[in-house]
């Protein structure tokens, strides 16, 4: 069972509380990842003490993230198909390391999570846009003292910070809901 995003994202956003990060994935560039201008633009996050794991992509229109829930079991297809490790100038799956800002979030227990959707309606510059419902701007994964926010890194793949108050791009245009 999948679960897109729709009205009723709090709802199955809500069964991570209280569950375990375990292993953390990320798509990225093939060579050298630490030194390429471009962020990962995929994540998958498992926890240990559940049958989902969390699908996070970005790098598609500059503001948004698509989220999914996606049984386990289909996590081995996703890795094999993200990872083209022998084709130059592609990507490559990634597994997070402990030192790496993501990589905090391993092993911590969710506490709850908030995240962003762009309001019904909103002015940029003086022209009114019609939001985007169906993704997020940003989702914040807090546990303990831990607060850690992905985010669009405006076409450069998914940004990560470990600042609660972390300035996003056109906080203005969004409302934040949280699974407390």
């Amino acid at each position: 069972m999948n679960f897109q995003l729709n009205g009723e994202i709090g709802n199955w956003l809500n069964k991570l509380n209280g569950k375990t990060v375990g292993k953390i994935y990320q798509v990225d560039f093939n060579k050298d990842r630490h030194n390429d201008d471009y962020l990962p633009w995929i994540f998958f996050i498992t926890f240990s003490d559940f049958d989902y794991f969390l699908e996070i992509e970005g790098d598609f229109d500059g503001n948004h993230l698509k989220i999914n829930l996606c049984e386990n079991l289909l996590l081995s297809n996703k890795l094999k198909e993200y990872n083209q490790a022998n084709e130059p100038d592609l990507w490559q799956v990634y597994e997070t390391k402990l030192d790496e800002t993501l990589g905090k979030l391993l092993s911590q227990k969710i506490e709850f999570i908030e995240f962003g959707i762009d309001k019904d309606e909103f002015e940029i510059n003086g022209t009114k846009v019609k939001g985007q419902k169906k993704y997020l701007n940003f989702i914040r994964l807090n546990s303990g003292n831990l607060n850690l926010t992905i985010f669009e890194g405006s076409l450069t793949g998914l940004g990560v910070s470990d600042n609660k108050h972390v300035k996003l791009n056109f906080e203005e245009t969004f409302d934040i809901y949280t699974t407390k």
